[in-house]
């Protein structure tokens, strides 16, 4: 189990965060999003007519640091959670983490995305799961582990909107804050 990708989004959808937290998003921006050289789309596909705007493309992926696939996917969660929460599938209960805890709102390909909601932020992770165990005690386990995840990313949100500099409703572009998000995925994954 390893933490792929994390959206922070604001309760009208927007995204204030996004991160790849894979070992090549460190290489994001020099491999390009077809491949080494940074081909584009049409010279990827071999299609001289172009599938979709390169430029759009490269706007978007140079908006965040995270790869295509994960910001669909996350795109894909933050919808079944706000489904969630429209049909009120999901009600707080508990106490601390807990009550922030909605767990697993999506499972695609070997991918599942988990949400933790406050009052006005949304926090999705992908996490990459390839062993699924029906073990009950790991299970519980890993969801301590994300409920801490999402408690401890919350924290630095909440002390990033404390510096009077900080905008409430727009992109997070802290080093500190996204140092702070780097040193608690690499802890969750083991690095």
């Amino acid at each position: 189990m390893s933490l792929s990708a994390l959206a922070i989004v604001g309760r009208h959808r927007t995204p204030f965060y996004m991160r790849d937290f894979t070992i090549d998003a460190d290489n994001l921006s020099s491999f390009g999003i077809y491949g080494q050289g940074g081909l584009s789309e049409a010279e990827f596909f071999g299609d001289h007519f172009g599938i979709a705007d390169d430029e759009a493309i490269e706007k978007t992926s140079s908006a965040w640091p995270c790869n295509l696939h994960h910001q669909f996917l996350l795109q894909a969660a933050c919808n079944q959670l706000e489904e969630a929460l429209r049909e009120g599938r999901w009600r707080p209960n508990g106490s601390g983490a807990d009550a922030c805890w909605v767990g697993s709102v999506m499972t695609s390909d070997n991918y599942k995305a988990f949400a933790y909601v406050t009052t006005n932020v949304r926090y999705i992770s992908l996490i990459e799961d390839e062993i699924a165990s029906d073990n009950p005690q790991v299970l519980k386990s890993h969801d301590n582990d994300l409920k801490n995840l999402f408690a401890n990313i919350h924290r630095l949100y909440t002390d990033h909107l404390l510096n009077p500099f900080a905008s409430p409703n727009s992109k997070i572009t802290s080093k500190r804050f996204d140092l702070g998000v780097i040193h608690l995925a690499d802890k969750f994954n083991g690095r």
